[in-house]
């Protein structure tokens, strides 16, 4: 059965380089993102090509924390796991390089097993609208951002 909302897909256009957008994107500390519902990121635990991260975030005036992953496939892919309220997501970042700068394509893929179905059917419209207005604020944020000469800070994730 495919579930209404499993998928998401997202595309946004940036007239910055790839390198650049690539590292407001993946930078986790001391800077990083905080948007509409992201207000915290603390790293765990760093590796080539890897990070484990603690997030904070704000739904409905409810806060949680959510324990998530990043690999570094390279400088033009990436991916983040999670889960929350028991639901497995996996976001698979890519850039491709135009001639305007570059291109941002997210695929968010949600996968509910059990009982966490029904939950997923109840409210998954809700956590995709939420993850649709916070992808396009952290957007907005990066483009305002390397706009007005935004440089990394953190330390480097190497590719594996």
């Amino acid at each position: 059965m495919r579930l209404p909302y499993a998928v998401l897909k997202l595309s946004f256009n940036f007239r910055s380089s790839a390198a650049d957008v690539f590292g407001w994107w993946t930078e986790l500390e001391p800077k990083g993102y905080v948007g509409r519902s992201l207000k915290r990121i603390s790293v765990l635990e760093r590796a080539p090509g890897h990070a484990k991260v603690k997030t904070e975030w704000s739904f409905a005036g409810r806060r949680f924390e959510l324990d998530e992953e990043l690999v570094i496939v390279s400088d033009r892919l990436w991916v983040w796991y999670s889960s929350f309220l028991g639901v497995p997501a996996k976001e698979t970042f890519r850039l491709d390089v135009t001639a305007e700068g570059c291109t941002l394509d997210i695929l968010s893929e949600m996968t509910p097993k059990s009982w966490r179905v029904l939950l997923f059917l109840l409210i998954g419209w809700y956590w995709r609208r939420q993850d649709k207005l916070e992808w396009r604020a952290a957007a907005a944020s990066c483009v305002q951002e390397l706009q007005t000469g935004w440089k990394s800070t953190a330390q480097e994730l190497p590719q594996n």
